[in-house]
């Protein structure tokens, strides 16, 4: 019994003296990666801790120190309370531009993630309009050089093609060639509808056979005067009367009135167009008479053609000006023309 006592009072002590454990704490300062949570570790164990995740960083490793100068390596032992500093490298995005230009396309360029980009280079292309750049292919969607590029990113440049329209014109009618220095309207109109397709087999005089004549002094009901000598008449005829003679061979449309940018649409449309301008395209302006109202140096002329890049109208003249057929600034033709707006579109 006094054996068993013994016994029992030594394993007492014994207890009473085993060592009790020591845990340490393990933070961490991920510097903005994703939270972990503390760690709790006994005291002198060797500690293995994940990477963190961190959205355009890639994670280069753990250190014991705020500056990052003592690095710290997974398996370490630990002996105190500590923290941990997560290190990262900032990644990159790749911005590659498509610019169809006429000059090529350039290198893509290498952006630090979450960084902006301010893309004010403006490429060059023969005859085209540059737009912007765009994130989509079919430059729908601008981009928006304040937002931040997070991913790889192509970026597309926008274009408009310049207009340049210029019509074939296979037979140029000269009015001064046939003896009608009055009949402009005749000649304009004739080459308007040979142009599209019409009345290929007739000579101006044929054709003159078909114009109409007003009744009275009136432009506005037909031929006023004589288009082959002056007469009392205005020896003109406005484009009522010209609509008119016309539908006699092909489809037309007085569009007197119009707009410049309405004016190229016709062409674009393939369909030349007569106007009222002036005589080598000096300046005009509104005069009026008992019948209605008409124009200063007025004359007759085939509208062919519209070069955006250089901002010009190409013209058919029957007058036989500059050789027939030329160019003028959008600003002579506005000049000569806008006081009117006298316009009959042939197709």
């Amino acid at each position: 019994m006094k054996r068993i006592v013994m016994l029992l009072i030594a394993a007492f002590m014994f207890a009473g003296c085993k060592k009790e454990k020591i845990y340490c704490t393990v933070s961490f300062d991920t510097r903005g990666g994703d939270t972990l949570d503390s760690l709790m570790i006994e005291k002198d164990d060797a500690v293995s801790v994940p990477d963190p995740v961190r959205e355009g960083y890639t994670f280069t490793g753990w250190y014991s120190s705020p500056d990052l100068s003592r690095g710290w390596i997974n398996g370490t032992t630990v002996d105190e309370d500590m923290t941990l500093y997560a290190s990262w490298k900032i990644q990159t995005r790749t911005l590659t531009l498509v610019t169809q230009s006429d000059l090529g396309e350039s290198e893509p360029k290498l952006l630090d993630y979450g960084s902006v980009f301010l893309l004010d280079f403006v490429p060059y292309r023969e005859n085209y309009e540059f737009l912007g750049w765009y994130t989509d292919e079919s430059c729908t969607v601008p981009y928006d050089d304040e937002i931040p590029v997070t991913e790889d990113i192509t970026v597309y440049a926008g274009w408009r093609e310049l207009i340049h329209i210029e019509l074939e014109v296979p037979e140029f009618i000269d009015q001064n060639a046939y003896g009608a220095p009055k009949g402009c309207e005749g000649a304009a109109l004739l080459m308007a509808l040979k142009m599209t397709g019409h009345v290929s087999g007739w000579d101006y005089y044929s054709f003159m056979n078909t114009m109409p004549y007003s009744p009275d002094a009136s432009p506005y009901k037909g031929f006023a005067g004589s288009p082959w000598k002056d007469t009392d008449y205005i020896d003109a005829m406005m484009p009522e009367p010209t609509e008119t003679w016309a539908k006699q061979f092909a489809e037309a449309k007085d569009i007197s009135g119009c707009s410049t940018d309405d004016l190229v649409d016709c062409l674009q449309n393939g369909h030349p167009v007569i106007i009222w301008t002036s005589i080598h395209f000096m300046p005009s302006q509104l005069t009026y008479y008992e019948w209605g109202t008409y124009k200063s140096n007025n004359h007759v002329m085939t509208l062919i053609g519209y070069d955006e890049k250089r901002n010009e109208f190409k013209i058919a003249d029957p007058a036989g000006w500059n050789d027939g057929i030329y160019w003028v600034t959008y600003q002579q033709f506005v000049n000569s023309w806008e006081c009117y707006r006298g316009a009959v579109e042939v197709w």
